[in-house]
């Protein structure tokens, strides 16, 4: 080499490229990485729609604008008459097959289901988070408990635009992936078949994807994966109509919203978007903002999958052998996975039906066109570019494995494969093309050669286990898929009004039933089940199932949700009716028991219920037929007298002063008084309810702060007492709160009397006692005594020219069960000072 030869040089501009983009991947992970876990769920909840919606509609804008262009590209890249025709063959035969073979149902359950109920946020009530537990009325479903999600948010969107047209529900949910499977074989045909420069090795390639088990098999469930090829599928046909010497900045109003919608579907996905850059890496090099542009709009348009990945920073729901994020779980995960994908043995008690989605014959097929390919890359310098290319798109199956729920031993996460399965199918029609047309044959015949192998394959060995697609292989040993497809068929007996409490409610949810979960039930008053009662009419039932029995192995791989201990304590505490014991179809009794009342309660006091105070009224109930004379206090004062004699009475509040009133009724039955609280408040200039106010900042070290009920989404519970407004925290917590985000401060301060309630609630009461500490700006004005569970302390604070109000809620000796409640939090007289 001379000595003036440099064999590596940047330029200035290629310099910038790099700064420019190393500054806003730098930026974008410390704003991640620095959100607090309860931002990053509460604005997954109020934002994700929105995000998602935004997304599309830059994609259909996209659409729009290169319509004519890509009918001119697709026009002049249309594959061989021949080819469309076995293409179209082979699609009618997948899907006759999986119509007559593959049932319509859920195959993952939790993931699948709480995406469906993610889809009906979106849809109701344009929110990003999943409704965990709900109440349905009139075909609107109302939710009570809204959780996040870390994936899954494309196709819940996708349900959400599905809904419009059809009724909102699973069993719609279910259609939805087969028309993708359909999709994405088409797209994955016209990418390669462009790419490959031949139809048939692309067919070949195509036969082998559509032919794989688990593809199949999804394609009639509910798994986001099934979106995720098809959009993998998209973007691949986009790359292949657009090569990089033509490429333009229009392109990307398609090819951004493609990305943001496939980071959408699993959350991995965002590991793989180093090759879509590096495949326009020339038109990229052109201009020094090109790049970074393009990074700054694919975190943009990705946003809900990463900052729902940074509210989960690990997994603390599973544990094992192999901690998450380790090597030796990547070790472990490898391994097992290629023997679970190798498949040689059926399951002799269920007569040799294959024990797993995997083709023992494609698998093999995969091991060996990959060693020959490698062979051909290292020595004949062929497909280098593919496989750096390939193996950045792997980082995401890298990071699968490197998590604990990346091994197929857990039956459900064998659906993870999917993600490989392109490039799976890829390498072996390119694998097997190029061995036979370097050994035997030249690349024309051998490319006929390699589509029929794969057509005799994917047709044949679908044919020959049709009795495993039948028998729903492998997902036959899910009890908990029999449970809910048997669950869907009873319950229609059951009345259309019935709430049910199970340990999966928003899976009960998204089949239409009314659902909470056994810890929400057994934080209810008596009040809230006299009124849930009334809302039934008397039909509120406990569903026992797999879940209901056995204890959470914190140790093991998979995800638990054992309710044991608390169906026992409401089978204790209540008196019920059993109206279902099927011992016999699922390995453990599936029990169904009608809760009627509750026990040292009287039916009295479990059939009297006051609504919530609404349009300057209350509702009140009663479920028996005798007259009870009530009063109606504010404070110490007599607001009312009356007598119910029906079972529905209403009480108008004539005129009410802004601000926070309790109202207390005292209800006159047989030998007892039935004591009902319950809160209004009236908006004002001079008045401030502090949980309609937005967060400035908040932490805590367990669980979210929740608005108007505990951290564990119950009622506010203090000293006895139920409350309807305020903030649910755990020690330690800190809420910092802007009091002139109404615009009421002037000068930009405020002032006034903080009101409070403050205490432990009581739906945890094995703590030590917490305290509570009121902050103005950096002065602490208010600190309480420690208070344990049962006590409460009543705040009326004077507060002069504050702007920021900060609540704090400190641990006694531990933080343990330290629920530490602000209830009916308010600020009266804003402005007399």
């Amino acid at each position: 080499m001379k000595q003036d030869q440099v064999p590596f040089s940047i330029t200035r501009k290629e310099g910038w490229i790099i700064v420019l983009t190393l500054f806003v991947l730098v930026a974008a992970f410390l704003v991640f990485n620095h959100l607090s876990v309860p931002y990053a769920r509460s604005w997954d909840i109020e934002w994700g729609y929105y995000a998602t919606l935004g997304t599309f509609l830059i994609l259909v804008s996209g659409l729009v604008v290169n319509a004519k262009e890509i009918f001119g590209r697709v026009k002049s890249h249309v594959p061989s008459t021949k080819s469309l025709i076995v293409l179209a063959f082979l699609l009618v035969f997948f899907t006759l097959f999986s119509v007559n073979h593959i049932e319509n149902s859920h195959r993952v359950l939790s993931d699948e289901t709480s995406w469906e109920s993610m889809g009906l946020q979106m849809y109701f009530e344009h929110s990003g988070g999943v409704c965990n537990e709900g109440i349905w009325n009139d075909g609107t479903l109302d939710c009570k408990v809204e959780v996040n999600n870390f994936k899954g948010k494309t196709l819940a969107f996708v349900y959400s635009l599905v809904f419009r047209f059809a009724d909102p529900n699973r069993d719609t949910a279910l259609l939805v992936n087969f028309p993708f499977y359909l999709l994405s074989l088409v797209a994955f045909f016209l990418a390669l078949s462009i790419w490959f420069k031949n139809d048939w090795l692309a067919l070949a390639a195509t036969v082998f994807l559509g032919g794989m088990p688990i593809y199949l098999l999804q394609s009639r469930s509910a798994s986001t994966e099934v979106l995720y090829i098809a959009i993998l599928s998209l973007l691949m046909a986009w790359y292949a109509l657009v090569p990089p010497k033509e490429v333009k900045w229009k392109h990307f109003l398609l090819t951004v919203p493609l990305l943001g919608l496939f980071s959408g579907t699993r959350q991995e996905t965002v590991f793989a978007f180093v090759p879509f850059a590096l495949y326009y890496v020339r038109y990229f090099r052109g201009e020094f903002y090109r790049l970074p542009l393009f990074v700054l709009s694919t975190i943009a348009v990705s946003w809900p999958a990463v900052n729902t990945m940074a509210a989960y920073r690990g997994y603390d729901f599973q544990g094992g052998t192999h901690a998450a994020h380790s090597l030796s779980n990547f070790w472990f995960n490898l391994k097992t996975d290629i023997v679970k994908m190798m498949n040689f043995e059926g399951d002799p008690s269920h007569g040799g039906i294959l024990q797993n989605p995997f083709y023992t014959t494609f698998t093999i097929i995969l091991l060996l066109a990959t060693a020959w390919l490698l062979y051909r890359m290292i020595f004949k310098k062929r497909y280098r570019r593919g496989f750096v290319l390939g193996i950045f798109f792997c980082i995401q199956i890298f990071v699968i494995l490197l998590n604990v729920s990346g091994t197929f031993e857990i039956d459900i996460n064998q659906r993870y494969v999917l993600v490989a399965l392109p490039l799976f199918a890829l390498i072996m029609a390119l694998g097997i093309g190029d061995f036979v047309s370097t050994c035997f044959l030249d690349e024309k015949r051998s490319a006929i050669v390699t589509v029929l192998a794969a057509i005799v394959l994917s047709v044949g060995l679908a044919l020959v286990h049709a009795p495993s697609f039948d028998a729903n292989m492998l997902y036959y040993k899910n009890k908990l898929l029999g449970e809910e497809n048997y669950l869907n068929t009873y319950l229609k007996q059951l009345p259309k009004k019935s709430i049910y409490i199970y340990s999966r409610p928003w899976q009960m949810l998204a089949s239409g039933h009314s659902s909470f979960s056994e810890r929400s039930f057994m934080g209810w008053s008596a009040d809230d089940f006299a009124k849930y009662q009334a809302m039934s009419g008397g039909n509120i039932y406990l569903v026992r199932g797999q879940d209901g029995y056995g204890k959470v192995n914190r140790e093991s791989r998979v995800v638990g949700f054992k309710t044991t201990d608390q169906i026992n304590t409401i089978l204790e505490g209540y008196k019920v009716e059993k109206v279902l014991a099927e011992n016999r179809l699922f390995g453990y009794p599936l029990t169904i028991h009608k809760i009627l009342a509750k026990h040292g309660l009287s039916i009295y006091a479990q059939g009297l219920s006051v609504s919530e105070f609404d349009s300057n009224r209350f509702t009140i109930t009663k479920n028996f037929p005798e007259s009870v004379a009530y009063d109606v206090f504010v404070g110490d004062s007599l607001l009312a007298h009356g007598v119910l004699d029906s079972a529905t009475d209403s009480l108008m509040i004539a005129e009410q002063a802004p601000g926070l009133s309790r109202y207390n009724f005292n209800f006159y039955v047989p030998e007892d008084t039935i004591r009902l609280s319950r809160d209004a408040f009236v908006a004002g200039d001079a008045v401030q309810l502090l949980s309609t106010l937005p967060f400035e900042s908040v932490s805590q070290d367990w669980g979210d702060a929740q608005r108007d009920q505990s951290v564990e989404h119950h009622t506010l519970h203090v000293g006895g007492e139920f409350y309807r407004y305020g903030f649910g925290a755990h020690a330690n917590s800190r809420i910092v709160l802007d009091l002139c985000a109404d615009g009421k401060c002037v000068g930009g301060s405020l002032s006034g009397t903080l009101h409070a309630v403050v205490g432990l609630d009581e739906e945890s009461a094995c703590g030590d006692g917490a305290e509570f500490v009121v902050h103005v700006g950096d002065r602490e004005i208010w600190h309480s005594k420690r208070l344990y569970s049962g006590d409460a302390m009543k705040l009326q604070i004077p507060l002069e020219k504050a702007s920021l109000l900060e609540l704090r809620v400190i641990k006694g000796d531990n933080m343990d069960c330290d629920h530490g409640d602000w209830a009916n939090a308010w600020i009266s007289n804003i402005g007399d000072r």
